[in-house]
C-alpha cells in the first residue's frame, strides 16, 4: 500500500508541534503525519514524497503556493490567521487546488472535525487509507431477548464502555426507532444503511466513511441505527458479516456488540455468528414462556449452538450504579468462559 503523508507546516514551532501531537493522538486514519517549521524543508520533502494532505498557515500559503508548487499538493487546508472561523475563497481556486480555509485559532478538536469533513468530501484522493493500529482477534457479542422494554440497549452500551477499556469497541444496533442515539452526543446524520452503501460501492475508502459517520461516548464507538424495521430487514446476514469483517480487519475493532431487536434477514445466522449471546429474562410466567418459545424455535431450525452459547440472566435495578456495574463485570467474565469453551 502506498504511504500517504499528512503534512503540517507552520513557522510557529510551538503551535506546529502541539497541533501535530493532537492529530497523531486523535486522527485515527493511517496517515504518516509529518511536521515542518521551515519552508525549505517542506519543499525538499515534497519533491521526494507525494503529500496527500497539507495543512499550513495562511502566511505559509501566501509564501509557498504558486504555479510551481500547486501540483505537489492535491489537498490543502489553510489556517487563516485573522480570527474568522471560515474564510471564503474564490470558486476557481477552490476547485483547482482542493483548498479548505478554516480559522487557525479554533480548538484543535474543531480543526480535526473540519479536516475529517474535508477528507470525507475528497475521499477519492485517499483510497486505501485504513485505521491505525495492529489487527487483533475480534469478539462478536450479541444481545437479544424476545422480552420488550427489558433494558437491553442500556446493558449493551454499559458493557461496551467497559470493554472499550480493554480494546477498541463498537456497538451496532438493529432496532428501529432505537433510543441509543440519545445516549451519545452529536448524533450523525448518516446511519448504518449509509455505511453499508459505502461498503458496497467504495470499500477501499471504508475507513474514511466510518470515521465520518461513527460517534463516541466514554471510549465506545457507535453507528446510528436504521430508522425503520423495513430498512433493518434489508440488512442481511451476508451484508452484516461483511461489515463486521471490515470493522475487524480494516478498522481494528476487538469487540463488536450487536444490539438486536428487529429481525434482519438471516437473524438466526447472525446470532450463530456471535461468540456469546446475552439474553435478559424476567421473573414472571409470561416472559419465561417467551424465552421458552424462542429456544424451541432455535432448536427446531437447527440452531442449538446458539442456545449453547447463550447467557440468560435477570437484570438488576440499574438505579443502583455500583451493583449494576458489578453485575456487568460478572456477565463479561461469564461471556469469556462461554467463548473459551467454543460453544
Amino acid at each position: 500500500m502506498m504511504r500517504q503523508f499528512f503534512v503540517i507546516y507552520d513557522e510557529n514551532r510551538v503551535y506546529c508541534e502541539r497541533l501535530c501531537e493532537y492529530l497523531r493522538n486523535n486522527l485515527k486514519l493511517s496517515f504518516e503525519i509529518c511536521a515542518f517549521t521551515r519552508s525549505l524543508s517542506l519543499l525538499e520533502f515534497s519533491e521526494k514524497n507525494e503529500i496527500s494532505l497539507l495543512i499550513m498557515s495562511q502566511s505559509g500559503a501566501n509564501e509557498l503556493i504558486n504555479e510551481k508548487t500547486k501540483p505537489m499538493w492535491k489537498n490543502i487546508v489553510i489556517l487563516g490567521e485573522n480570527g474568522q472561523e471560515e474564510i471564503s475563497c474564490d470558486s476557481e481556486t477552490q476547485s483547482e487546488n482542493n483548498i479548505l480555509h478554516i480559522c487557525k485559532y479554533l480548538p484543535a478538536s474543531e480543526i480535526l472535525k473540519k479536516v475529517l469533513g474535508f477528507i470525507y468530501k475528497r475521499a477519492e484522493d485517499f483510497s486505501g487509507i485504513g485505521i491505525m493500529g495492529e489487527k487483533s482477534d475480534c469478539s462478536i457479542i450479541g444481545f437479544y431477548t424476545p422480552i420488550s422494554r427489558s433494558g437491553q440497549t442500556t446493558l449493551a452500551v454499559r458493557m461496551g464502555e467497559k470493554l472499550s477499556r480493554k480494546g477498541k469497541s463498537i456497538v451496532l444496533s438493529l432496532e428501529s426507532y432505537s433510543a441509543i442515539g440519545s445516549m451519545f452526543p452529536d448524533e450523525a446524520p448518516d446511519d448504518i444503511t449509509d455505511l453499508l452503501y459505502y461498503l458496497d460501492c467504495e470499500n477501499d475508502r471504508f475507513c474514511i466513511y466510518l470515521e465520518k459517520i461513527k460517534r463516541t461516548r466514554n471510549g465506545l464507538d457507535f453507528v446510528v441505527p436504521a430508522k425503520t424495521a423495513m430498512q433493518i430487514k434489508e440488512i442481511s446476514y451476508d451484508r452484516l458479516k461483511e461489515l463486521i469483517t471490515h470493522l475487524s480487519e480494516d478498522a481494528g475493532y476487538e469487540y463488536i456488540l450487536l444490539d438486536l431487536k428487529d429481525y434482519p434477514d438471516g437473524f438466526y445466522d447472525i446470532l450463530s455468528m456471535c461468540d456469546v449471546v446475552y439474553t435478559i429474562n424476567r421473573n414472571n410466567s409470561a416472559d419465561h414462556y417467551r424465552i421458552g418459545r424462542f429456544n424451541i424455535a432455535l432448536s427446531e431450525n437447527g440452531y442449538d449452538r446458539v442456545i449453547a452459547k447463550t447467557v440468560k440472566f435477570l437484570l438488576p435495578d440499574n438505579r443502583n450504579p455500583k451493583n449494576y456495574d458489578r453485575f456487568v463485570d460478572a456477565l463479561i467474565s461469564e461471556g469469556l468462559e462461554v467463548k473459551s469453551l467454543g460453544a
